[in-house]
């Protein structure tokens, strides 16, 4: 065998495991991705989460949120009585106990009002998500946007080429796929714990000088679930791209649309505050 055919096999033999790497990619992301963008209400049904934050105030989270009430109402009254001996200003206590009684009453309904708030955004998520979908006539989602991107690429009669133009974009949309993955599953880990940490924050709200933490929490917690709605959006704008006549520029735009939504994290920190969930971020700053 001449040194043309073994090249061309060792370069068929590479198209063909590169091919199969990015079949299997998007095999195992095709449910993923969706599940853990949009999130809605199931988020909080796990049987061993609902143990975590408890199902009323005499167990989990809540229980130790209704113990921390005494010692709340401890450290401020002994604040209030040195304040007197140091003539330092401090908290009123009509003031105090007009805080106690509302916020320990929101800190007990915090889990529900987290509910809310996932299912309010999950309905707007969702109302955009079918607005396309009647636009377009196609289901609006990773799955079929990953469809779309391999119809470009994978064309019909010609086999694979990782060294062709559509092979490159083919190599940077699986990455970046793969990208979103871990992404959005830090995103979905870190809005569990945001809703467990919600009756501290509201409880937080009770003394003015630890209230800091409930504008934190927040804010962090919604600019994390309002990305789903920036990605709905994109996602919407993915299949309104129509350049028949240059398929070319339209796989470019694809890469562009996954960048964009690998950013939606970073776009809604600036827009809104709070904490990145990308992963090539964390990976830095644990480095330093």
């Amino acid at each position: 065998m001449d040194d043309s055919k073994i090249g061309e096999s060792i370069f068929n033999i590479i198209n063909s495991l590169f091919s199969k790497l990015f079949s299997s990619i998007d095999n195992s992301i095709y449910g993923i991705l969706d599940k853990i963008t949009f999130i809605d209400k199931d988020i909080l049904e796990g049987e061993n989460f609902t143990k975590i934050i408890g199902n009323s105030f005499e167990d989990g989270v809540l229980l130790i949120c209704n113990s921390l009430v005494f010692g709340i109402v401890l450290f401020f009254a002994i604040n209030n009585l040195f304040s007197n001996f140091t003539l330092t200003k401090s908290q009123e206590p009509s003031k105090f106990i007009f805080k106690l009684i509302i916020f320990v009453i929101l800190m007990n309904s915090s889990i529900w009002l987290c509910s809310e708030i996932i299912n309010l955004i999950s309905i707007i998520t969702n109302l955009i998500l079918d607005l396309g979908e009647r636009l377009f006539n196609e289901s609006i989602g990773f799955s079929n946007f990953i469809t779309l991107i391999n119809k470009e690429v994978y064309v019909s009669g010609t086999q694979f080429n990782v060294l062709s133009f559509e092979g490159v974009v083919k190599s940077f949309t699986s990455v970046g796929f793969m990208n979103l993955i871990f992404t959005y599953a830090l995103r979905y880990i870190l809005i569990q714990v945001l809703v467990i940490l919600a009756p501290f924050a509201i409880l937080s709200l009770i003394l003015d000088k630890i209230e800091f933490f409930f504008k934190s929490w927040i804010k962090i917690f919604i600019s994390l679930m309002l990305e789903q709605v920036l990605i709905a959006i994109i996602l919407v704008l993915a299949f309104s791209i129509d350049i028949s006549n240059n398929p070319n520029l339209k796989q470019l735009m694809y890469i562009g649309i996954i960048f964009s939504i690998i950013r939606a994290n970073n776009y809604m920190m600036q827009l809104l505050g709070g904490i990145s969930t990308a992963i090539s971020t964390n990976i830095k700053s644990l480095t330093k």
